[in-house]
């Protein structure tokens, strides 16, 4: 998350952006996100810019602000390279506060990262976001 932690009134509207950083020979990624929907909601889902110069991309997301989750599927599917190196933005998500209560926004533990070849890549590290409402 970037930033990882946000500070928020009731009714601001606050954006995280999701990193893949210092990868090499990213192909595709998937993940969800769990927050809190009585704290947050989500208002939209915009494709980061890591997969931008692909000639062809998929970006397909679903959120369920009753539920308060979130599920993203990107991949890179064609031009000259095939995956990416280094560290760019994979999502951006808006959201409202809605509450006057600080929420986490936490990742739910079955993130993949492939290569061209569909290996896995190794995640070393995950980081949640946080929301602080004053």
């Amino acid at each position: 998350f970037y930033p990882r932690r946000q500070e928020a009134t009731v009714g601001e509207t606050v954006l995280f952006q999701i990193l893949a950083e210092e990868v090499t020979n990213l192909t595709a990624a998937e993940f969800s996100i769990n927050y809190d929907p009585a704290h947050l909601e989500i208002t939209s889902i915009t494709q980061g810019a890591i997969f931008a110069a692909s000639e062809e991309s998929i970006f397909f997301t679903q959120y369920d602000n009753s539920s308060g989750t979130l599920s993203v599927h990107t991949a890179d599917l064609g031009g000259d390279e095939p995956a990416v190196s280094g560290t760019g933005v994979l999502i951006e998500i808006q959201m409202n506060v809605i509450s006057a209560t600080s929420s986490e926004l936490t990742f739910s533990g079955s993130e993949v990262f492939k290569d061209p070849d569909n290996n896995n890549i190794t995640i070393l590290e995950k980081i949640n976001g946080m929301m602080v409402v004053e």
